[in-house]
């Protein structure tokens, strides 16, 4: 009797699913042409850490509508060293067993599988993402004969228009780094990689090590052998344990130069915060306010921070997090700074004049000023004192080693 398919039922209960799916942390992309469909994290998921059964799950999950079959299984989206360490719920400390070491390629994943009598290429959110596109065309071109229908096979994309940090110049490549059995289990790497020879190359793997040493390789921008290694040579790890649990490594340098090249600035983040935080007003004035357009508030769909944390990786999430929460305290700050600066001038409310004179003496005129006659006439001051803890600099947000 052949063996069954997992399904989509039986791997996420549904009820999760559908809960996943309503509160935006996993979005459902369905095939242009077949009964099929794609489920990933979202943004959303990632930025607010919400990691749970369903949410690592998605990560370019692709079932059939009509059977609930699973036809694509990538594995549970895995995490940093450094969060399991922290104590992070999603991350519970790392088992104390043996582990293998994978150098961590530096491309876009593809999920391969068989369908309808073709072999076929998902990225993670998408079936036609141009990186889906580039991949199937290699795929097509390649001799699949030895690989198993049923299996899902796990590469990573590498073209020069794909490059992200590290380097690979002219290589055009699949990386087969992972393959997983029609009921969730994983294959073992030299097995799957007896298939894959007529379509690409099969990703590294290092001598075993301790953790220890691993980590001190991170630090100092080493790969075993002690050769040194920059952000654009190497990504750094990826560590299997004996149990199939993985995590990451990062070479420190990798991490600063991703930073670097990322491009996005404090400015960025308080102008995509405010169009969020202020998403109730008219566009037109948080547009004014904000030194943006109603066109670029309108086409992100008033949600432009969660399309700028699509240009950074999830290490920076946490620099995010701190810019905003520093962003809301000086708002705070202000706010309190009227409130106080108004108490003392109320009095003469019935008196623009003399209002405005009082206002003219206060200690910290010029910052209280703009919200002083708003707070007369009653109307709400937090839009302009928004406006008053833009961030100067606009420079790429700073190296920061630590993340």
């Amino acid at each position: 009797m052949s063996q069954a398919y997992l399904t989509l039922h039986e791997l996420l209960p549904p009820e999760e699913l559908a809960s996943a799916l309503d509160a935006g942390h996993v979005t459902r992309k369905s095939h242009p042409e077949l009964p099929l469909s794609l489920y990933t994290y979202t943004r959303r998921c990632q930025y607010e850490r919400v990691w749970n059964q369903v949410t690592t799950r998605c990560r370019g999950l692709v079932a059939d509508d009509v059977t609930g079959e699973i036809v694509a299984l990538p594995l549970p989206k895995f995490f940093n060293v450094g969060e399991h360490e922290a104590g992070q719920p999603y991350a519970p400390a790392l088992p104390d067993e043996p582990f293998e070491v994978y150098d961590k390629v530096d491309g876009s994943l593809a999920v391969i599988f068989h369908y309808a009598g073709r072999w076929r290429v998902a990225s993670k959110g998408s079936f036609i993402s141009t990186q889906a596109t580039w991949a199937q065309r290699l795929l097509d071109g390649r001799d699949t004969s030895a690989l198993v229908p049923g299996v899902t096979y796990l590469a990573e994309i590498l073209y020069p228009q794909n490059r992200i940090v590290v380097d690979y110049g002219d290589r055009r490549d699949l990386v087969l780094f992972a393959a997983l059995g029609m009921d969730g289990r994983e294959i073992p790497l030299a097995e799957a990689a007896a298939g894959w020879k007529g379509i690409g190359s099969v990703v590294t793997v290092w001598p075993a090590m301790p953790l220890d040493e691993l980590l001190g390789l991170t630090e100092s921008n080493q790969l075993p052998g002690g050769r040194t290694a920059t952000g654009t040579d190497a990504e750094g790890f990826v560590l299997r344990f004996a149990s199939g649990i993985r995590a990451k490594a990062k070479l420190s340098e990798y991490i600063r130069l991703h930073k670097v090249l990322t491009g996005v600035t404090e400015r960025d983040i308080w102008r995509s915060h405010g169009i969020q935080r202020f998403a109730g007003l008219p566009a037109k004035q948080v547009a004014q306010a904000l030194g943006s357009s109603v066109a670029d508030i309108e086409s992100s769909g008033g949600r432009p921070l969660d399309a700028l944390l699509e240009q950074v990786p999830d290490e920076f999430d946490v620099w995010v997090r701190e810019v905003i929460t520093r962003i809301e305290k000086g708002v705070a700050d202000r706010e309190r700074a009227i409130d106080e600066a108004f108490r003392s001038v109320a009095h003469l409310a019935a008196d623009r004049g003399a209002f405005a004179r009082a206002v003219q003496a206060l200690p910290d005129a010029a910052a209280v000023r703009p919200a002083m006659f708003q707070r007369l006439d009653g109307r709400p001051t937090e839009l302009t004192t928004y406006r008053s803890v833009r961030p100067e600099a606009a420079d790429p947000f700073k190296t920061d080693e630590e993340n």
